[in-house]
């Protein structure tokens, strides 16, 4: 673990042009049990939907809140495509599995067609 910083604001999923840093909000919290108190109130946000981190910048305003540098590999498991991503990623980590993994992905390139029909054998 990095050496910490306080947080003085977030922002949920800004415009590359936008961002006010190059951070990000991976999603591993640990959160005071206040935060519960303030998600019961909270007002939906971005997407509509009660966000986490609108909650999380009302606790920040009202005791100390720190953020973690993390230096490693992460994925977006939150498109069908970051997750598919991270599953292969973590499978090819695996000596156990890689190879096999590596035929099985080879194999299905060549047998299933973009629409997701079996290949017609030839």
């Amino acid at each position: 673990v990095g050496t910490g910083f306080r947080v003085d604001g977030m922002v949920e999923k800004p415009q590359p042009a936008d961002a006010p840093s190059n951070y990000y909000i991976s999603g591993r919290y640990i959160l005071q049990p206040e935060i519960f108190d303030i998600l019961k109130t909270q007002e939906k946000g971005a997407g509509n939907e009660i966000q986490l981190t609108d909650a999380m910048l009302k606790l920040a305003g009202r005791q100390e809140f720190s953020a973690y540098p993390f230096a490693g590999r992460t994925f977006d498991c939150g498109s069908k495509e970051g997750f598919v991503e991270a599953n292969v990623a973590f499978a090819l980590w695996r000596p156990d599995i890689r190879e096999k993994v590596i035929d099985n992905i080879e194999r299905l390139i060549h047998t299933v067609e973009p629409n997701g029909e079996a290949v017609a054998a030839k």
